[in-house]
């Protein structure tokens, strides 16, 4: 039960995990106020001088860098100075408290047990400029939130101009409608666990509630956990359903044994999630995205 109505200013709500944050925020009886990326663009940390945040209570960033925007030029300054010009005019405007969106891959390799005590070991550009984001909202002087989720899933708001198809929860469903088979581009046997965007924001609202702290890192676990093999085969599987044929699975050989299972934890504990019921839907949006595709109906 909220104590107190918030408003919060968040980053990134046109996007997947953004929708999921904004969703669960109104739920919980916050006001949400969406910062645009023509208020704020984080390639440009000198607009930060113009952002109005005035009378906002919390900041949610869910903009930072993602696998796509992490290969191009500009990444190193989303994910430094242009988080810390954002998180400095907050502060400078009065917001009280900052939540960061991160990433599970800030922890390296995602084998064996991990939850909140594992220590940070980035491996990719990726993960690295996820880490150093988290650095620049410790020094902000902000009390801050880091959550950590793995997959995300949540349908995209505009699939036409989705751009995010090298993530599995999206890519399978989409190869599945539009080539009737699933390429992996390993053998599959690495493990990752799956999360809802509304679980994203669930974990969100719930540290709203709680009293703010210097530093506080959660992960955001889902109750899904597969291997990228069993992803696609339960893909496979719901598409079949769909389609009326199943896509077939290709994969390289296993030249090596599987490594150890992910067990992501959470001191919050996996929360619910329909990824079934999002397979499927993803399915068949992408079908009417391949018809159109056809139809030349694409924008």
């Amino acid at each position: 039960m909220v104590t107190k109505r918030l408003l919060v200013a968040l980053t990134g709500a046109t996007g997947v995990v953004g929708r999921g944050i904004l969703d669960a925020l109104v739920s919980a009886g916050h006001g949400v106020r969406p910062v645009a990326r023509g208020e704020y663009d984080l390639t440009r940390p000198k607009m930060a001088e113009w952002l109005e945040l005035e009378g906002v209570d919390a900041l949610v960033h869910a903009a930072g860098v993602t696998e796509e925007s992490a290969r191009t030029e500009k990444a190193a300054i989303i994910a430094g100075e242009g988080l810390a010009a954002l998180v400095a005019r907050a502060k400078a405007q009065g917001v009280g408290r900052f939540v960061y969106i991160s990433s599970a891959h800030v922890y390296g390799p995602l084998e064996g047990r991990i939850d909140e005590t594992a220590p940070v070991d980035p491996r990719s550009d990726y993960a690295r400029l996820h880490a150093q984001s988290e650095k620049v909202a410790a020094a902000a002087g902000l009390p801050c939130d880091v959550l950590r989720p793995c997959n995300v899933y949540g349908m995209p708001a505009d699939l036409a101009h989705f751009e995010r198809w090298a993530l599995i929860p999206f890519g399978f469903p989409r190869a599945a409608a539009f080539d009737g088979r699933i390429v992996l581009k390993t053998p599959g046997l690495q493990t990752r666990n799956f999360v809802a965007a509304a679980g994203v924001g669930n974990s969100v609202a719930a540290r709203l509630a709680e009293p703010p702290a210097a530093m506080r890192v959660r992960n955001v676990a889902g109750r899904d956990t597969l291997s990228v093999r069993d992803f696609a085969a339960r893909v496979a599987g719901i598409a079949a359903s769909i389609l009326g044929s199943a896509p077939a699975i290709e994969a390289p050989p296993a030249g090596a044994p599987a490594p150890p299972a992910l067990a992501y934890g959470s001191a919050d504990g996996p929360w619910p999630g329909d990824l079934d019921g999002f397979l499927g839907a993803m399915v068949r949006a992408c079908m009417r995205l391949k018809d159109d595709a056809g139809n030349g109906r694409t924008a």
